[in-house]
């Protein structure tokens, strides 16, 4: 995993571990905002009615983004399942995926340090199976342009794979292009040098 990639989940996954009489099914499946983990927790839930606890933990965007994660304890003492869960999809630096561990309790309390281990480690247990893909990561720059730097613009973004996802052409062009961070400021001092200044990449901002 680096700034400019990291894995995704592109599958389904499920696995099962007993501790101490407690069930433990984390079920794992992609899921790239809020409303996919919502719908994928309510799923779950018909599939295991009437469990203690459907704990969840979620991580939408590049594992290293906190701005992308989201958990619940969902009525286990705080800080005891959903970021346990949450830090195992981290370490294996998976992201657009989401985690529901349901417990079916078993008679007998964990305690804080046993809940923690359960959770995590019903989630580690369910990630061999997670099938993965690898997501390059771009990141978002606005730049305009005048029509007699096109020549010298459009080569630059060729070579440094930044790709134009959107384009107004009148007076000037006006794009919006994605790049990855890593080539960002090289990309930029060359687009500065071609066009002797004329030409930056800018804070994006969608055209109007």
């Amino acid at each position: 995993m680096s700034d400019d990639s990291y894995l995704i989940a592109i599958s389904d996954a499920e696995a099962e571990i007993e501790v101490k009489g407690s069930r433990f099914i984390a079920c794992i499946s992609p899921a790239k905002n809020p409303e996919e983990a919502s719908d994928f927790k309510e799923s779950v839930k018909k599939r295991y009615p009437k469990a203690s606890h459907y704990c969840t933990a979620s991580v939408f965007g590049h594992p290293n983004d906190s701005n992308g994660y989201a958990y619940s304890d969902d009525g286990e003492p705080s800080g005891t399942a959903g970021r346990p869960m949450l830090m195992a999809l981290c370490d294996v630096g998976i992201g657009q995926v989401t985690a529901v561990v349901v417990r079916y309790f078993g008679g007998t309390k964990l305690g804080t340090g046993g809940l923690q281990r359960a959770y995590k480690d019903a989630v580690l247990e369910a990630l061999p199976d997670l099938a993965a893909e690898t997501l390059i990561f771009k990141k978002p720059f606005s730049v305009n342009f005048d029509y007699t730097d096109q020549g010298a613009v459009e080569p630059l973004f060729e070579r440094y794979d930044a790709e134009v996802w959107e384009a107004e052409y009148s007076d000037i062009i006006k794009q919006e292009v994605r790049i990855e961070p890593s080539k960002v400021d090289e990309l930029q001092e060359k687009l500065k040098a071609a066009t002797q200044g004329r030409v930056q990449l800018r804070p994006y901002e969608p055209i109007d």
